[in-house]
């Protein structure tokens, strides 16, 4: 069942509801079936497959997922566009749209599945990147999603180091997931027309990182704060973020192979896993 409406259809239903797009929001709703059909097609949904689509609005990509699919839960925080959209899937038994963030989330959802699910979602700008961390936090229950994301973030996402753009989210990303960019998507495409680029990003989760994360623990409460102050060196962000003494931090990040005066952006990730275990083990001392 095709659930992707007209600019026409959008606008007569977005009128009779009294529904005004909030640019701020980020609602921003596809209109266009060629890329309703691409975003889909490299998700490679099976009959097998449970998708979990993240802001269905209304209903652009629900149907066809619907259609290739075992199950479809969507989660939509806009409590009037979950009413519009429940009564337009009503005849669909396979698709359950509930009223909420997928940010609200917790692992009991997603433990209750024998498979790994697929995400499939147009990720409104101002909440991508909490969305995308959110991935990460839940790795080990999906393993592949294909979202539609701000240009910006998906630069960030690839960046490599040396790059400015280089930071936490790319050092993650490529340990713990493979992206690719599949396309750019014009503005067009949507009603209203956003003023900013997106594309369609394919992400697949790794079952182990490119590179070997010895303490988890660790890697998550020190390698953020590593990136916090891009401005600094190396150097005056050790010292500072862990209050250590100005030769103390020379001397660790000093074995780990980093020359003091670099930022953080310009640090290969396995070196920088290796100041992650260094400054573990003068914490712990």
């Amino acid at each position: 069942m095709d659930t992707l409406l007209t600019i026409k259809q959008l606008q007569q239903i977005l009128a009779s509801h009294k529904i005004f797009p909030k640019k701020q929001l980020g609602q921003n709703f596809l209109i266009d079936r060629n890329i309703r059909d691409k975003i889909i097609s490299f998700a490679g949904i099976t009959k097998n497959d449970i998708v979990v689509e993240i802001g269905p609005g209304l209903g652009a990509l629900t149907g066809t997922i619907a259609e290739k699919a075992k199950f479809v839960y969507g989660f939509e925080k806009d409590r009037k566009l979950v009413k519009i959209l429940l009564n337009m899937v009503s005849n669909l038994p396979n698709v359950f749209i509930e009223e909420k963030d997928f940010l609200e989330l917790d692992e009991g959802f997603f433990r209750k599945f024998e498979n790994k699910i697929k995400i499939i979602g147009n990720l409104p700008y101002y909440v991508a990147s909490p969305i995308l961390f959110k991935f990460l936090e839940i790795r080990d229950y999906w393993q592949l999603a294909v979202v539609m994301i701000p240009e910006e973030v998906a630069i960030r996402i690839i960046a490599k180091p040396g790059d400015k753009n280089f930071g936490l989210m790319a050092v993650l990303f490529s340990l713990l997931t493979n992206c690719s960019i599949c396309y750019k998507v014009r503005g067009s495409v949507f009603y209203p027309e956003p003023e900013i680029n997106s594309v369609v990003m394919k992400i697949l989760s790794r079952e182990k990182p490119t590179i070997d994360i010895k303490n988890l623990e660790a890697f998550w409460k020190i390698l953020p704060k590593l990136y916090m102050q891009r401005r600094k060196t190396i150097l005056n962000v050790v010292s500072n973020s862990f209050k250590l003494d100005k030769k103390i931090a020379a001397s660790v990040v000093q074995k780990a192979g980093i020359q003091p005066s670099l930022r953080s952006h310009q640090i290969e990730i396995d070196k920088m896993l290796t100041l992650v275990e260094r400054i573990s083990e003068i914490k712990n001392r």
